[in-house]
Order: C-alpha cells, then sequence, then structure tokens
C-alpha cells in the first residue's frame, strides 16, 4: 500500500513548481489513490488559492490580448502602395 503522506507531499511539491514558469514541469502527473492527510490540507489549500489566482491572471491577460486583436481588426487591408493610418481617439 503507498504511503498517502510521502505521495501527496510529492504532488503538492509539484504543483508548487509548476506555478513557477522556470521550475514547470511538462510530465503529466497521477493523482493519489488515497485521500489527502489533514496534515497536508493546509499546505493544498494555499496551492489551490495560488492556482486560482494564475487562472485570473491567466484570463485578464486573454481578456487584454482579445481587446489587442479587436482593436486590430479595425484596421483595414492595406491596398497597394497607400499610406494607412488608425483614429485611436476615436
Amino acid at each position: 500500500m503507498p504511503d498517502a503522506f510521502a505521495e501527496w507531499t510529492a504532488l503538492l511539491i509539484r504543483f508548487e513548481a509548476d506555478l513557477d514558469p522556470a521550475t514547470r514541469v511538462a510530465d503529466p502527473w497521477t493523482a493519489p489513490t488515497s485521500p489527502i492527510p489533514a496534515q497536508l490540507e493546509e499546505w493544498a489549500r494555499g496551492i489551490a488559492d495560488r492556482q486560482r489566482e494564475a487562472i485570473a491572471h491567466v484570463e485578464h491577460e486573454k481578456a487584454q490580448a482579445q481587446q489587442h486583436l479587436n482593436a486590430l481588426r479595425q484596421v483595414p487591408p492595406v491596398r497597394g502602395n497607400e499610406a494607412v493610418y488608425l483614429d485611436v481617439d476615436g
């Protein structure tokens, strides 16, 4: 029978590493087969909070990129050697 504490500790270390782009691991992970030990629940909740913050940041960046793309769609295509100007003030 696997050691639940060791399994969960390794997974939580992995999740923390994945929160930092410099230490992110590309390999897939496997969920432990046993429930998380009570001693690790607070640590896991902290990681989950940081993951939610990371998701919110990515969603914000995605929304900004979408706004940029929407603005760029307003630029007419270049036809010939004509100069193109974009009115950014409305």
